[in-house]
C-alpha cells in the first residue's frame, strides 16, 4: 500500500511540475509576442511619418515648383509681412496665387486621413492641419526644419 501512495505522489508531482512549465512557458511566449507587436507597431508609425516628412521635404507642387513645406514657409513668412491672407503666397503673374489649405491637405490625406496633426512652426508663425485629442496621440514625430535667413523651425506630426 505505501508503494502505490509514493506512486500517484510521484505522478501528482510530475503533472504538476509538467502543467507548471506549460504555464511558465506560454507565458515567456506570450509577453515576447506582445513585445515583438508593440516593436512592429512603433516601426511602422516611425516610417510611415518619416514617410510622411520626406514628402513634404522633397515632393514638388506640380505648377509652382517648389516644394510642399517651402510653400508653407513662405505662406507664413508672406502673411506675416503683408499681416492678411495668411494661407496664400504670391508666385508671380505666371503661377499667381496659391492657397496652402488647397494644397497641403490632400498630401496629408494620403498617409492618415483624419488620424494625423501637422503643426509646421516658424519663428515668424505657424501652420497646423488636423486636430488629435491629446489622450489619443500613439506616436509624436518632431523634426527641425531650415527656415530663410539661417533661422530654424520644427515640424512636429501626431498621428492618432
Amino acid at each position: 500500500m505505501k508503494g502505490v501512495i509514493q506512486e500517484m505522489f510521484y505522478f501528482i508531482v510530475i503533472v504538476l511540475v509538467i502543467f507548471m512549465l506549460f504555464v511558465f512557458f506560454t507565458y515567456v511566449r506570450g509577453t515576447k509576442g506582445i513585445e515583438v507587436k508593440k516593436s512592429v507597431e512603433g516601426r511602422v508609425l516611425n516610417e510611415e511619418i518619416a514617410g510622411l516628412a520626406l514628402t513634404l521635404f522633397n515632393n514638388k507642387v506640380p505648377h509652382a515648383e517648389k516644394v510642399h513645406l517651402e510653400l508653407v514657409i513662405d505662406s507664413i513668412l508672406e502673411g506675416k509681412f503683408r499681416e492678411r491672407e495668411l494661407y496664400k503666397v504670391y508666385y508671380g503673374a505666371g503661377i499667381g496665387k496659391l492657397n496652402v489649405t488647397d494644397v497641403i491637405p490632400p498630401v496629408l490625406d494620403l498617409y492618415a486621413k483624419d488620424r494625423l496633426e501637422v503643426k509646421i512652426e516658424t519663428p515668424d508663425g505657424k501652420y497646423s492641419y488636423g486636430k488629435i485629442q491629446s489622450g489619443k496621440v500613439l506616436y509624436t514625430y518632431e523634426i527641425m526644419i531650415p527656415v530663410p535667413e539661417e533661422r530654424v523651425g520644427m515640424m512636429i506630426v501626431k498621428m492618432g
